[in-house]
């Protein structure tokens, strides 16, 4: 796991993710949608694969707070549940009612594969 971000269970047993501002986004996706389902990231690391291997040009999930598409060059996350009046909003990504994060596929996959590690480590205390 990267060394800039925290991954743990807070006092109700709720998984939670800290990272870099920059990724605020991405952990806020990791907490709401994925939560602690190891079968959403199996889910999301299938549709990784199949962008990797070229099966695939473009997949898309959507979750209860979030959707992401992923194509070979980028993992891109819409953040559907913030009011237009939020000090979350990312000027220069948002569009109205919506934030949005872009990151590299490698980095994308790099993250679910920590999380992942992270739920599966938890589940076989």
């Amino acid at each position: 796991m990267a060394k800039n971000r925290k991954f743990y269970f807070d006092e109700d047993g709720v998984p939670c993710a800290r990272g870099p501002h920059t990724e605020k986004l991405l952990m806020s996706f990791l907490e709401t949608d994925v939560q602690g389902d190891d079968s959403i990231c199996h889910d999301l690391m299938e549709d990784i694969r199949a962008i990797e291997s070229d099966a695939a040009q473009e997949r898309e999930f959507i979750g209860n707070a979030h959707s992401v598409t992923i194509t070979k060059d980028s993992a891109h996350i819409v953040c559907h549940a913030i009011e237009d009046s939020s000090e979350e909003r990312m000027d220069d990504n948002s569009a109205a009612g919506e934030v949005s994060f872009t990151t590299t596929l490698r980095h994308f996959r790099e993250v679910v594969e920590d999380w992942e590690a992270f739920i599966l480590d938890e589940a076989e205390i």
